[in-house]
């Protein structure tokens, strides 16, 4: 093989095992939402995307806030 054909399968290599591990953590994510939310509705507490949205979205705020303070000093 010529060093650009070995360039070549090293990147496809590289590119499959990259979409390979992207498609792991994806599932696994997923999986842990999916968890997260019938734990919820064991419980009876009824949720709404929405909600779930708008608390992440404030707790990243409160994290962003935080840190801010933190190098400000």
């Amino acid at each position: 093989m010529t060093f650009w054909q070995m360039v070549i399968v090293f990147i496809v290599v590289y590119l499959c095992v990259y979409a390979l591990i992207g498609r792991i953590c994806q599932c696994i994510e997923h999986c842990a939402t999916a968890r997260a939310y019938s734990k919820f509705r064991e419980n009876g507490v009824l949720v709404k995307m929405d909600d779930v949205e708008a608390g992440i979205k404030k707790l990243n705020k409160e994290k962003h806030d935080v840190a801010e303070r933190v190098t400000e000093k």
